[in-house]
């Protein structure tokens, strides 16, 4: 018999990193003498498929605070498009893509007399999600007696990428006078799935460092948080959403009626939606006149949690080393990069491990009592461990962690104590392997029975459908003949099954 009813079987898989190198020259008139503060934000715009192999292009937005030979303060921005071919043979043509792009390494050097070159290392973590699985239900012989059970799987519904914009604004005082950089990043709080929409409620981080009235240089973070209704056709409230927010370049303004700094804040939700489906399928199967062959077929499924936020505090303490200028005044903290470098899943945690990279502007005091401006990238190491009820060993765990609030205390110069916010997105899958019968066959005829009469004695678990099967009757004609029998079945109770012959029944 011919498979029925294919199944469309959402399964999500990791194909592997591929990593970018990116390299770019400062292409600007201006002469740099020292970079502050260096930021990049690597940006997806397509993802081509092809059987066997996925092309990802896209742009890099390169942000700096640098010191002109003026002594001027000034942001500069540097875009650089990267393009990268990714192979592997599970990538089919209609399989989606699910990309988590994160920025590993960043660099700068050059400045002063020399040219200035940027470069950069993206790791895109590539996953892909097969739509369709070649399994199907069996088509059911006429005069096949069956016993079903049901067994659920999860489909693909929507695959959405949403552009959004998240506004905020900051007073233009004596205190904030002069905005010099910002630095973006956002987090996933909730996904709230309903009837052809779903919600997503995070928060966007932007740390800006700003100008004084008398041109002191100082930072803030703020703290936006937002709500976006995402139309996508065919979710309900029962569907499970997994989504990835990313931000770009931000775009800042001078309001001087409400006297304020407007700041437009570009996000991308990249997000898959699943439904739980359910169909029955044969467990177990024997007909009247003929032997019967099951094929029976595994398969694996899926079962995706919607995205989960984690919160924890990283606090470090470090120390410079004497080849670095000490800070006699902390100016500016900008949290500009976090990785991860390792993820375990284990005991119903995740466990994380990375490196934060956090941007110190300070002050140094020379042997004249002059203020000398300098910079500083620190590496903190972290690990954490996050409780997620559902989560096991086994399990595939996509993390996408932000730095929040950064606080650093000072002590005697040298001694830094770091004190960082780590916002983390989880999307977990569970993997398991399901069963069903995919063909259903009559095998050779069954010989024609020679007596009209059996007395059967029950044994302890047995059910009726066991019986039948085994007396080669019908549950229905059973349960009539025996009309005192009492459920469930005790064991050594007696069951007398009376067999007509083809001619009588007919």
């Amino acid at each position: 018999m011919d498979n029925n009813e294919k199944l469309e079987v959402a399964l999500k898989k990791n194909v592997g990193v591929v990593q970018i190198k990116n390299e770019q020259d400062y292409n600007g008139d201006d002469k740099i003498v020292k970079v502050l503060t260096l930021s990049a934000k690597p940006n997806m715009e397509t993802t081509t498929i092809s059987a066997g192999k996925v092309t990802i292009e896209g742009e890099i937005d390169y942000d700096l605070l640098v010191v002109l030979e003026d002594n001027e303060i000034t942001p500069l921005t540097q875009k650089s498009k990267f393009s990268q071919v990714f192979e592997s043979n599970d990538i089919l043509e209609d399989s989606v893509i699910c990309a988590d792009i994160t920025l590993a390494e960043l660099n700068s050097s050059g400045g002063g007399d020399e040219s200035l070159k940027l470069s950069s290392l993206i790791d895109v973590n590539v996953h892909i999600i097969s739509k369709k699985s070649e399994v199907g239900n069996a088509v059911m012989p006429d005069g096949v007696f069956v016993r079903e059970s049901e067994i659920c799987f999860n489909s693909l519904v929507i695959d959405v990428k949403y552009d959004g914009v998240i506004n905020f604004e900051l007073s233009k005082d004596s205190k904030v006078c002069k905005i010099l950089f910002v630095k973006n990043s956002a987090t996933i709080k909730s996904v709230i799935p309903a009837v052809d929409y779903f919600v997503v409620s995070g928060t966007v981080f932007s740390s800006i460092i700003y100008e004084t009235e008398d041109r002191t240089i100082r930072s803030i973070v703020k703290e936006n948080n937002f709500s976006e209704e995402i139309e996508a056709k065919g979710t309900t409230k029962e569907s499970n959403i997994q989504a990835l927010i990313f931000t770009k370049e931000a775009v800042s303004t001078e309001n001087s009626d409400k006297n304020m700094f407007v700041f437009d804040v570009p996000i991308a939700i990249l997000a898959q939606g699943f439904n739980k489906n359910c169909t029955k399928t044969v467990v177990d199967a024997y007909s009247l006149n003929y032997e019967i062959n099951l094929t029976t077929e595994s398969f694996n499924v899926g079962e995706f949690f919607s995205t989960k936020q984690a919160d924890e505090n990283v606090l470090t303490n470090f120390t410079l080393s004497e080849s670095i200028p000490q800070i006699d005044k902390l100016l500016a903290t900008t949290p500009t990069y976090i990785t991860i470098l390792n993820q375990i899943v284990k005991n119903s945690e995740v466990v994380l491990e990375g490196l934060a990279n956090i941007n110190l502007i300070y002050y140094t005091e020379d042997s004249d009592g002059n203020n000398v401006l300098n910079s500083l990238d620190v590496e903190v190491p972290y690990s954490i461990s996050l409780k997620i009820a559902e989560v096991s060993e086994g399990d595939q765990i996509v993390a996408q962690a932000v730095l929040g609030d950064v606080n650093v205390k000072v002590k005697h110069g040298r001694e830094l104590e770091i004190l960082a916010e780590v916002k983390v997105d989880i999307n977990q899958t569970t993997m398991a392997t399901s069963a069903i019968t995919s063909q259903i066959s009559l095998g050779e005829q069954k010989p024609e029975r020679d007596y009209a009469m059996e007395v059967y004695l029950a044994k302890s678990n047995q059910t009726l459908w066991d019986i039948a099967k085994e007396l080669n009757i019908s549950t229905a004609e059973l349960v009539e003949q025996n009309g005192e029998l009492t459920l469930p079945l005790a064991d050594g109770e007696k069951i007398v099954a009376y067999f007509r012959k083809e001619s009588e029944i007919n």
